[in-house]
Formats: C-alpha cells, structure tokens, sequence
C-alpha cells in the first residue's frame, strides 16, 4: 500500500470514527429498469452534491406569503437574489464542519449561488470510506446509460444537525425522457388554410388568441418583462428548437411577428442542435411563447444532465444568478422529475417511514429552490403531464400525483378542449402524497372533495396538495423539420398558459404595477375573475372499472380552476 494511499485512509477513519455512524438514507431494492454490472474501478471519480441544512427556510417562506397574496400590504414587493440568498446560506459551522468532514483535496465548492448546496469529487474508494457503503455500476435498461449507485449511506452523527441529503448516491433516477403521449398525435401534412379556418380541428396561435381573448401585441415596451423555457439535452435526443422551423411557423401562423426569434443560455454543454434530431417538446415551447407571447423577450435555458436533480437545480441557479432574471418560466418535461408517489431523487416504491423522510429531503430541496423563484417574483409554471389520475400504470390500487407539478410553489397546468370545453382524458391531476395543501386553495379542493364523498377512498391522500391549477388547449400544429405536424399533450398546454401571463405583466407594467410573480395565491383568490370554469370530462384511471377524476364546477384536479379567459383578468387587476 503507497504512503498516499494509506494516509488518505487514516484521514478518512479520524472523520468517520469522530463520532457514531448513522444510516442517512437507503433504499431496499434496485428499481425497475436497473440493471447491476460489475464493481467501478476504485479510482473512478464521482461527483456529488451535498445540500446543507437552510436553518431561515421558514421565515423565506413568511415571506413569499406577504409578497404573494394579494390581501397582503406587501404585495408584490419581491426581493432581490442577493437578498434572498441571505435566508437560504447555510450556517457559517455547517460549512467548515462539512470542509473538514470531507477527505483533503475534496474541494468542495458553491453549487446554487447562496452556498447552500455544495459540489465536490471523490473517488470510488474514497466514497466508500466516507459514507461506510459499496458502490458498484447500474445501467438504465430503456437507454443504455450507466451510472454508480449505492443503496445506503452512513453519516457520522454529529454531521446530521447540517446535513439534509447527499446526491446522488441512492438516486435511480431514469435520465430524461420525452412524453409519450405528444408522438401519439403527429400529423405530417401541411393543412389546407380553409380546413384550418374555422379552428374546429387542430389549434393555431388565432385559435387560441380568439377563444381566450388573447392581444396579439405587447404595449408597455418593457425589455425586464421576458419568459424563460426550461429545456434539457440527453443522451437519447435531446430537446432543441430549431429557428427556421419558427421562421416557417410566425410566417405561416402569425405573419404579423415574422423574424422574432429567441435567445439561448446553454448550460453544462448543452447545444442547440439544428438538424432535427431531437424530440418535439423544444419545437412545441419556443413555437408557442414566441407564437404566443409575440414582442416578450424568450429565452431556451437548455441544459445538458442526464441527473434530473442537477437538471432542475441547474435551472434555478441559473434564474438566481440573473441580473434580470425572466419573470415567468414554463418547463415541460415533468417525466424527468417521475411521480410524487416515487421520487426523483430515490426511485423507491415502498412507503415506509424511512423512505418517506428520504423523499421529503430531496423534493423539499428542489421545492424549496421555486421558493426561491417566487420570492424574486418568477412565475415557475409546469405542464401536469399526460398520464391521467395514475400516470397510466395499468391495474393500480392508488392514483399517483407527479413532482415537480405538486410542488405548492409552482403552477401546473392541465390540458383542455376548446369546443366545448372539456377536459382532457390524459390530462394529470390529483393530490400530492408529500406536500400538503397550501393555504391559498385548501377551500377549493375541500369542496372538490367534499363533492365526491368516498369516491377513491384510500386511493390518494385527501390533505395534499392538489393540482393541476389551471389549464388550457392542449392539442395544437407545430412545424417540425420544415411540415407541419399536430400534437397533442399538457406541454402544449403549459407554454400557452406561461405566455397569457407573459403578456398580462405586461399589461401590469404599462399600468406601472408589479408583475404577478408567484401565481397561485392571487388564482386562487382574486385572480378566479380571469379564468373560464372547465365543467365537463374526467381524466383517466387505473385499468377496468377505476376510472379517474372528474372536472366539475369549481376548481377540480383535471382542469384546475379553468382556461384563460384575458378580458376577465384584466377586470380582475383593475386593468
């Protein structure tokens, strides 16, 4: 054994002995679509990422709640980044106890821009040491990407008190996958204008401007006022926007804005490939906030992770660190993040005591980030998803909820029907099993529930956070590799909805008024003015005779609380 070598062991074992080992987190089996291989070579390096303990999270949250609610004398009086990284750095004892924990030459470093998410290399056998585990290298069946995981991991007991997680030591996330549900409805031909007039089939950006009321200009000519599209590569195709496909969708669908295009921030790597080889979830965002949204500033943040959670933190850290960062983002790809019932972070499908407190460690994190956004007074808008009330898992016992949309901080949105209006089949909705319902619309899904009496009784949890929070047309033509091609899904839905408030704020800011920054509060108070109810269809559910929940009047977990509706909004902000 080299001299280094063995000195790097006594250091290890002067850390890990200072105090009692205690299991931190685990899991009991290897997920499905996992695949063990051999033993990683001692020497390959791992990058991990720690997530300190943020000891002024509550009052964050007082204080989105003042900035957020519209009965609230601080209404919209958002902070700055700087200022909210006051409430989220860690405590100055829980950064040098994790610097001298961690083996010489680790070097960690400041992951999100309030330090309070640190990065740093090991090597294998070094990891090994310091966390008392055994890794060894799993392959993802669906994609071929392998990566080195372990199924628990020890933390000396006086490290706990400054410690919420260690990523990703246990995480069997899948690495990104695109929806299934949108190349369901591709249709490659190019429409024949007067098929196209009535707006009876697919929608175009008119459709929607028509039936919800939606100008077709900015007026405040503010350049602060943008929308941000969170996208992601991955090893199977990633998620690019191609401009001459917008270029042939403005002069086809919206001449009046031809040659606007959009701006690019590429993170880790990321390329905007142009050649068409990636998935429709890009064509569908960028083609629809430019369509949409019109004169709004639009950005594609486009990152390059196969780990969901790095993906996610990427985005957030990099709205924080904005000088002018966009005041609403809208992301498509909830399959990354998987179920609410399961976990982005521990894909684990057992519900143990253990288990639940692992789950909260990393949703709550990556939760606690849109806090964050909220309190600068961004707009974190989700689609739903397109798996009904069970994510489409056949002969299920319970409806699974999906994250981030369960997120109490962000805004999902769910798929409907212009005419009538309907709600969407495929639409996703239902009651988180880890956040509980938040204030703002806790009145709205009693009603619901008190509604369907014991309906699903024991099949999803009555106190959680419901969603989605609204909806809108979810099946729309999108020009893709130069044809048009229709598609359908919740990812459509999201951006046209990101885009109704892209152009609201405008308004506000023309009035010199703040922009509407965190949405629900004010949706589900004041801000009901502004939506058109969704009373008729029922999503999906679990195989036979289980179907799923149904749209009513008032706010329901299919359509949320309804569409769009732009003259009500504006009567409802005194516009």
């Amino acid at each position: 054994m080299s001299l280094l070598h063995a000195l790097s062991l006594v250091l290890l074992s002067r850390s890990v002995l200072s105090s009692t080992l205690v299991l931190h987190e685990s899991v009991s089996h290897v997920p499905s679509g996992f695949q063990a291989l051999d033993s990683p070579s001692p020497s390959q390096e791992i990058e991990f990422l720690v997530a300190l303990v943020q000891p002024n999270i509550t009052d964050l949250a007082k204080v989105v709640d003042s900035v957020s609610f519209p009965s609230s004398p601080s209404y919209g009086k958002y902070l700055t980044p700087a200022e909210v990284a006051e409430y989220v750095k860690p405590a100055a004892d829980s950064v040098s106890a994790v610097s001298d924990w961690l083996p010489t030459g680790a070097s960690p470093s400041a992951f999100s821009p309030a330090g309070d998410i640190l990065k740093f290399s090991l090597t294998v056998e070094q990891a090994e040491g310091l966390f008392n585990t055994t890794f060894k290298t799993y392959k993802y069946s669906a994609s071929g990407q392998e990566m080195i995981r372990a199924m628990n991991y020890y933390l000396p007991s006086n490290m706990q008190q400054h410690i919420l997680y260690v990523h990703p030591i246990i995480s069997f996330a899948p690495p990104p996958q695109r929806p299934a549900k949108n190349t369901a409805y591709r249709r490659r031909t190019m429409p024949d204008r007067r098929q196209l007039a009535p707006c009876e089939d697919i929608v175009r950006p008119v459709c929607i401007q028509e039936f919800y009321g939606i100008p077709n200009t900015t007026i405040s000519g503010s350049t602060t006022n943008t929308i941000g599209v969170a996208g992601y590569n991955e090893d199977s195709g990633g998620e690019y926007a191609n401009n001459a496909d917008l270029q042939t969708f403005l002069n086809e669908f919206r001449p009046d804005i031809a040659g606007n295009t959009f701006g690019l921030a590429l993170l880790n790597g990321a390329e905007n490939l142009q050649d068409n080889s990636g998935g429709l979830e890009g064509q569908i965002d960028i083609q629809y906030t430019v369509g949409i949204a019109g004169n709004v500033p639009t950005t594609y943040v486009l990152d390059f992770s196969n780990d969901a959670v790095m993906s996610y933190m990427d985005t957030i850290n990099w709205i924080l660190a904005q000088e002018n960062p966009p005041d609403g983002i809208h992301n498509e790809l909830w399959e990354r993040g998987g179920s609410d019932t399961t976990n982005l972070c521990n894909v684990s499908f057992l519900q143990s005591l253990l288990h639940f407190s692992t789950f909260l460690r990393c949703f709550r994190s990556i939760c606690n980030g849109y806090m964050q956004l909220a309190a600068i007074g961004v707009s974190m808008i989700f689609a739903s998803g397109d798996g009904g009330a069970a994510d489409n898992e056949q002969g299920c016992t319970e409806f699974v909820p999906m994250f981030p949309p369960t997120c109490p901080y962000v805004t999902s949105v769910g798929g409907t029907f212009f005419q009538p209006p309907t709600a969407f089949v495929s639409s996703a909705g239902g009651f988180s099993n880890y956040f509980s319902v938040p204030s703002y619309q806790s009145a709205d899904t009693s009603a619901y529930l008190a509604s369907i009496g014991d309906v699903y009784s024991g099949m999803y949890n009555p106190s959680g956070r419901g969603f989605p929070d609204v909806a809108s047309e979810w099946e729309v033509f999108i020009v893709n590799d130069g044809g048009v091609t229709s598609i359908g899904g919740t990812s459509c839905a999201s951006p046209i909805f990101a885009s109704f408030i892209a152009l609201v704020n405008d308004r506000l800011i023309a009035a010199g008024k703040p922009v509407l920054g965190f949405l629900n509060p004010f949706l589900y108070s004041t801000g009901k003015g502004g939506l058109d109810d969704v009373a008729n269809g029922q999503s999906s559910g679990c195989s036979g005779s289980t179907g799923g929940w149904n749209s009513t009047t008032g706010w329901d977990p299919v359509s949320g609380l309804g569409t769009p509706d732009w003259a009500g909004m504006m009567t409802a902000l005194g516009l």
